[in-house]
C-alpha cells in the first residue's frame, strides 16, 4: 500500500514538473517573440546582483571607518563628545516640540 501511495505521489510530481517546463518553455517563447532573451535578462540579474554585494560590502567598510574614526575622536576629547551630544539632543527635543505645536494649529 505505501509502495502505491509514492508511486502516485512520485507520477504526480512528474507530472507537475512537466506542466511547469512547459509554461516555463512557453514563457521564454513569448519572451524571446517580443525580442527579451529570458537567458541575457538572467544574466543581467546575476550582474545586478554582484554588483549590489560589491556595493554593500565597500558601504559596510566605509560605515566602520567612519566608525572608528568617531569613536577615536570621542575617546580623545570625551567633554567635547558629551557637549554635542547634549546639544544634538537638546536640538532634537526642541524640533520634535515645535513640529508637536505645528500639528496642534
Amino acid at each position: 500500500m505505501a509502495g502505491g501511495i509514492a508511486n502516485g505521489l512520485n507520477s504526480s510530481l512528474h507530472s507537475q514538473m512537466r506542466d511547469l517546463r512547459s509554461q516555463l518553455a512557453h514563457i521564454s517563447k513569448t519572451l524571446a517573440d517580443n525580442g527579451i532573451d529570458f537567458d541575457d535578462l538572467a544574466g543581467e540579474a546575476e550582474d545586478f546582483m554582484h554588483g549590489a554585494r560589491k556595493n554593500a560590502r565597500r558601504a559596510v567598510r566605509q560605515v566602520r571607518r567612519d566608525a572608528d574614526v568617531i569613536a577615536h575622536a570621542a575617546q580623545k576629547a570625551p567633554a567635547a563628545t558629551g557637549t554635542v551630544l547634549v546639544v544634538a539632543a537638546a536640538v532634537g527635543f526642541g524640533l520634535g516640540f515645535l513640529y508637536h505645536l505645528a500639528q496642534r494649529d
